[in-house]
């Protein structure tokens, strides 16, 4: 591995309150030549951070926006002050020249879990209230979030065992923000496109006559150490409320950046 630092700027931005994980993000450019496809990095956070962070996501791409470099970006190793990629070029399994390389990486400190580019946590994991499926999307926007749509088996597998291990207590309920249709037996995201349709709840979906409102999804989770088949999806109608401790996600990439810093190092 061959590279040369002497460029870096920073870019620094800081969320955090009593509901929500701290966030940070920020831009590491650097010099970088590879005789290999593959090299390693250390990306500084430059900023003070109260601990180590959980989970780091980063991305790379060429500083000059006319180069058409493509790579992908593994996080080795997360520590206090830095943490540790390989950077692997993907256009071509080749090396390449020395170019200003900028890693955009955001670090979230907390107890989330993050599924492709969604980040998922509880905003108390301790709290039940009551609320209908209008209202739990209004408590997660209130948030910084949104209800989860479950996409498919595993994601289903993740939010439940995430929830499981989770919530403070026994027996929980979330509300999702996907819709069940009986005539058609399908289940929708509120992008439109389809969601997960399994794991229900036994004798769930409710379908048939008396059932026409049960349109809205919610998800129950069984303590872990109750060995029964009492838990799943089910579908209930969304202007009634239930007793929920609720789940909410926001996308990966949105945290805000702005300008602080740029340094000239050594």
């Amino acid at each position: 591995m061959k590279c040369i630092w002497f460029l870096l700027v920073v870019e620094v931005m800081s969320v955090v309150d009593s509901h929500r994980p701290l966030t940070n993000g920020g831009s590491f450019e650097l010099a970088l030549f590879s005789s290999k496809a593959k090299t390693q990095a250390e990306i500084v956070y430059r900023m003070c951070l109260p601990k180590v962070p959980d989970f780091v996501h980063a991305t790379a791409r060429p500083s000059n926006p006319s180069l058409s470099y493509k790579f992908n970006v593994t996080i080795l190793e997360i520590m206090r002050g830095s943490f540790l990629v390989e950077i692997e070029r993907v256009d071509q399994a080749t090396g390449w020249d020395t170019m200003l390389i900028t890693v955009d990486w955001s670090s979230y400190i907390g107890n989330v879990v993050v599924y492709q580019n969604l980040i998922l946590w509880f905003p108390d994991a301790a709290d039940r209230r009551i609320l209908n499926a209008y209202t739990a999307s209004q408590y997660c926007n209130d948030n910084g979030g949104q209800l989860v749509d479950i996409v498919d088996k595993a994601m289903y597998d993740v939010v439940y065992d995430y929830c499981q291990q989770t919530i403070e207590f026994g027996w929980a309920r979330i509300w999702l923000g996907s819709s069940y249709n009986q005539t058609t037996d399908t289940v929708t995201q509120r992008n439109g496109k389809l969601g997960y349709h399994g794991d229900w709840y036994p004798g769930f979906p409710g379908r048939g006559s008396g059932n026409q409102t049960y349109t809205g999804l919610l998800l129950y989770i069984k303590p872990p150490s109750l060995n029964d088949t009492y838990y799943g999806m089910y579908n209930y109608p969304p202007l009634l409320c239930r007793t929920v401790t609720q789940l909410c996600f926001t996308n990966l990439n949105s945290v805000s950046i702005s300008w602080t810093v740029n340094e000239l190092i050594p």
